[in-house]
């Protein structure tokens, strides 16, 4: 029987933090995973339920095997069913290519009442590998038979899908985390069935970069030949679909939405790390902890809007503008998720919010104290300084997966979410801490979704809402 072995070396970089949990707890609630040098690394495992996920619930059976459920187990060892099966794809751990630059940090969240004042027992923090590092992975692909040679589409996609920048790792990637950017896809292939490939596979290093005669033992994959990189208006296009569709290659149908959001800060914003290091301020706006050498000027790291600060500030505000959104109401559970308890399954939020990065303003560090109102005195215990961002820009990217919502349901969030964008806008919506002294406040420069953009300039609100529903309304993209 003929057989072909195909690999692809995947080197890419987190760019934003990143939160691969081992269930261990002893420097956070959530600490993420490290081998037995104590050096972060991506499991294997953790990759593969990426792949997975681009594919249709079957092709992802067919190919990468059954899900490891309790009823398959006791299928499998008790009833002679043996309906698990391995995987045609070997999926490697991803290594940090210079452990010397690695950084991690920790970042802590707390939820919020309507007067955003902490919920008891509400608070919880995590370990992050700061972004920066390079990471390199490998995927091996076994087609059985080489007349089935298309099957090598699945790992096609698989490299599209990181060159594309659509895969995102660990916990939280609805909040900003795990965003990766591919810095490089480079494969190698064997025909088995040949005697000259099989010499060359017995000689083969994965890990190498050149032969044992100096010749190159990866391609460089610049543009993979799959579905999700065709055109649909090309010759050969509809051909292609049904070669997918011969070897039960079925992609994962997803609808979404999204827009960019050019932000300018107006005053200073406080989304708050705390220090008890000598020197330190007390508190000070998170910011990214940059690997060596690669810091702002000074050594300070970049600030930054946590993805769970944005949907906070959002999910609040849409709640306030429309009562359908509020908690634990059917479009609050529907579009933002809901959490597991009081009976019900939970689920993930459909909407996601992006980490962003400010840039252009400048650090400020100033001491206050609180004044007893009645002695015009400073309070004991009341005086602490604080360092903050003022003004500066960034970017905040918003995406909404409409797959399987109803049409009115889709129209009516869009309006919803848009009016939030207005409030946003015009200052009736903050984001972070200390909003009651004007922190936070921001005006939206421009929004962009799809080919078209809207900029917030010389036109009333009403007209700008308008156009941004009009907008959106079209904009679903469909994914198949």
């Amino acid at each position: 029987m003929k057989k072909l072995k195909k690999y692809y070396r995947i080197t890419f970089t987190p760019v934003s933090p990143l939160s691969v949990g081992s269930g261990e707890d002893r420097l956070t609630d959530s600490d993420i995973v490290r081998d037995s040098r104590g050096i972060p690394y991506i499991p294997g495992t953790s990759l593969a339920g990426v792949y997975r996920r681009l594919f249709d619930n079957d092709t992802a059976t067919q190919y990468f095997g059954p899900l490891l459920t309790e009823e398959n187990a006791t299928d499998s060892a008790q009833n002679g069913k043996n309906v698990l099966t391995d995987s045609s794809l070997v999926v490697y751990d991803a290594r940090i290519a210079d452990p010397a630059k690695t950084v991690t940090s920790a970042r802590d969240m707390v939820a919020l009442d309507e007067y955003k004042t902490a919920i008891p027992g509400a608070k919880f923090d995590f370990e992050i590998l700061e972004p920066g590092v390079t990471f390199v992975t490998y995927i091996e692909q076994n087609i059985k038979d080489a007349g089935h040679a298309d099957e090598q589409y699945i790992i096609d996609e698989i490299a599209w899908a990181w060159l594309s920048g659509a895969v995102k790792i660990g916990a939280k990637t609805g909040r900003g985390y795990g965003s990766t950017k591919c810095l490089s896809a480079e494969y190698c292939c064997f025909d088995l069935s040949r005697q000259e490939d099989v010499e060359r596979w017995l000689a083969f290093d994965m890990y190498s970069d050149t032969c044992e005669d100096g010749t190159p033992v990866w391609i460089p994959a610049e543009h993979v030949k799959c579905l999700s990189s065709a055109d649909p208006q090309e010759e050969g296009y509809a051909g292609l679909l049904e070669r997918y569709r011969s070897e039960g290659i079925l992609l994962r149908e997803k609808t979404v939405i999204s827009m960019t959001l050019e932000l300018a800060l107006k005053g200073g914003i406080s989304v708050r790390q705390y220090s008890t290091d000598v020197g330190d301020a007390d508190y000070m706006q998170l910011t990214e902890n940059p690997i060596p050498g690669c810091g702002e000027k000074g050594g300070e790291g970049v600030p930054v809007i946590p993805g769970t600060s944005w949907a906070g500030a959002f999910r609040a505000q849409m709640e306030k503008l429309d009562d359908r959104f509020r908690r634990n109401g059917k479009l609050s559970e529907l579009f933002f998720g809901k959490v597991k308890g009081s009976g019900k399954d939970s689920s993930r939020s459909r909407v996601c919010f992006s980490e962003s990065r400010l840039s252009g303003g400048r650090w400020v560090t100033y001491t206050r104290n609180a004044i007893d109102r009645f002695s015009g005195g400073t309070t004991d215990g009341a005086l602490y300084t604080e360092k903050t961002y003022y003004n500066g820009g960034t970017t905040l990217d918003i995406t909404c997966d409409m797959t399987d919502i109803a049409s009115d349901e889709q129209q009516y969030f869009i309006k919803v979410l848009m009016a939030a964008v207005m409030d946003l806008h015009c200052g009736y919506m903050a984001v972070g801490g200390l909003t009651s002294v004007g922190r936070g406040i921001f005006e939206v420069k421009k929004l962009t979704a799809g080919n078209e953009a809207c900029v917030f300039a010389g036109e009333d609100t009403g007209s700008i809402y308008g156009k941004l529903c009009q907008m959106l309304a079209g904009e679903g993209e469909k994914r198949v």
